[in-house]
């Protein structure tokens, strides 16, 4: 009995809780699905067949000609694996952030991307090598469009976590995390799912305004989210971009 009473001092879990750890699932996911660099339990095989398509009778549809700007960008929109020409600075990364990933109806509080029940879980952290930001993790904050300062010198557990050493080298790289906030607490074990979404329309805003800023990128599904959790310990990683 003095056992059961220690442990529920401590905030431990008890057998007869008729609520459950709703992100029990989550973690359980996540934790098997990481890559490190001494062993990983994710098995990447080359894909040998070609999607098979069944096809049905149905209805041609007309193609067309760009007739708009955003047209125009969408069909420029590709994944580049090398630098661009463009130099980016501070006031363009301030443009990149603010248009693809920041709040851009104040008075609703919205932002430029959906999110599951507005709850925006996701945090946008970055290392970027510019003369006056370099060096340092910092944090996204898009309520009040402000670079925080998040890990002062800790970069390089940010930097560790691209395993491409090509890609390291982008001037700016992005890393999409969470701590998952509210949207347990709201949507249980369909968090993770939702979250990801939330993630992918983020990335999609990012890829399509550095193109339109003449900037090559590359989203990033493997690496190391040990090294990152070196410097940002109490999020998961669950994507990367580089900007350059």
């Amino acid at each position: 009995m003095r056992g059961i009473e220690e442990k529920a001092e401590q905030g431990g879990t008890l057998w007869w809780e008729t609520e459950p750890d709703r992100s029990a699932l989550r973690r359980y996911f996540h934790e098997r699905s990481v890559s490190r660099k001494n062993y990983t339990s994710v098995q990447i095989k080359k894909v040998k067949a070609v999607k098979r398509w069944d096809r049905k009778e149905g209805l041609a549809l007309r193609r067309f000609e760009p007739q708009t700007e955003l047209e125009e960008l969408l069909l420029r929109r590709r994944t580049r694996r090398f630098r661009s020409a463009a130099e980016p600075d501070a006031e363009l990364l301030a443009r990149l952030l603010q248009f693809a990933v920041g709040v851009t109806d104040e008075r609703s509080g919205y932002f430029a991307y959906p999110s599951p029940g507005a709850l925006y879980p996701c945090t946008l952290f970055l290392s970027v090598d510019l003369p006056e930001l370099r060096g340092n993790v910092y944090r996204y904050n898009p309520y009040l469009h402000v670079l925080e300062l998040y890990a002062p010198g800790r970069a390089d557990p940010l930097e560790a976590a691209i395993i491409d050493r090509e890609l390291a080298a982008f001037p700016i790289k992005l890393f999409f995390a969470s701590d998952y906030q509210l949207l347990e607490e709201k949507y249980g074990e369909l968090s993770y799912r939702l979250l990801n979404q939330e993630i992918g329309h983020m990335a999609q805003n990012l890829s399509l305004c550095a193109e339109d800023l003449a900037l090559n990128t590359v989203c990033i599904g493997g690496f190391y989210e040990e090294e990152f959790k070196r410097a940002v310990p109490d999020y998961d990683l669950l994507y990367v971009m580089v900007v350059g």
